[in-house]
């Protein structure tokens, strides 16, 4: 833990995020999980300075995330940091997107977003888009799943999946709902999108490891994945070869 949080000082997040205490906390703000008021959000140093280095290292360019929180300010700080050594390049490759340096947070609770967005650094608010969408249950291959209405028409390079809240998730299949509270949740977005992402495409999964191993079963591509037991977390790698020129990635060149 105290390398995590030297690594976050030295990065100048604890002037955004107070990592010795609660941090992640508003009084009024709703926990959809338990159902309750005013419920606090201890900030887990070791998986925000893993963000952080994550995408630094990797020089991300756009990132999706499911589940928003002290994550997003956390990497909106990596992604303007990419970007002021990407603009400091005396030469820089053609490359194709229009959303570079940019995080879209996708969230299921409007209380939420409220939330993040008042309490975000104001320098850092341009790089990121709040996006609300309700989620449903359904199926996948047969499985009880659930998905997102409506998601950003993006193309990540990087990909964190850290929500949603079960209790958000509508509807039911033969009974079954995701309001039973032994019922863990079972995004499968990653699935819909996979045909669509790009090679070198890195997706992190935070704990949800149950979730984590149903994408491992279903998805069809050459991910190299690794479930990090230690650390509560699962990453995807997309390894195949790139599609041609414009398929460059942050880390490929800086």
């Amino acid at each position: 833990m105290q390398s995590s949080k030297k690594y976050l000082i030295q990065e100048g997040l604890n002037q955004y995020i107070n990592i010795d205490a609660n941090a992640d906390f508003k009084e009024g703000v709703f926990d959809a999980v338990n159902g309750k008021l005013n419920i606090p959000f201890p900030p887990v140093v070791e998986d925000l300075a893993r963000l952080h280095r994550l995408i630094r290292k990797r020089k991300a360019f756009t990132v999706l995330e499911f589940g928003s929180g002290l994550s997003t300010i956390v990497m909106a700080d990596a992604l303007s940091k990419n970007k002021a050594d990407f603009l400091a390049l005396q030469e820089k490759p053609e490359l194709r997107n229009r959303f570079m340096f940019q995080i879209f947070s996708v969230e299921s609770d409007k209380k939420w977003i409220e939330h993040s967005q008042s309490n975000f650094p104001k320098h850092l608010l341009e790089l990121v888009n709040f996006h609300y969408s309700e989620i449903k249950i359904d199926t996948f291959n047969g499985r009880i799943c659930h998905f997102y209405d409506n998601l950003p028409d993006i193309v990540p390079d990087f990909i964190y999946l850290d929500g949603p809240n079960p209790k958000d998730v509508k509807g039911n299949v033969n009974g079954m709902t995701f309001q039973c509270d032994e019922r863990t949740v079972m995004a499968a977005d990653i699935l819909l999108m996979e045909s669509i992402l790009l090679p070198g495409t890195y997706i992190l999964v935070d704990g949800r490891t149950n979730n984590a191993r149903f994408l491992k079963n279903n998805l069809q591509r050459n991910f190299e994945i690794s479930w990090h037991k230690d650390g509560d977390v699962t990453s995807f790698e997309l390894q195949e070869e790139r599609l041609g020129k414009f398929n460059i990635l942050g880390s490929d060149f800086y």
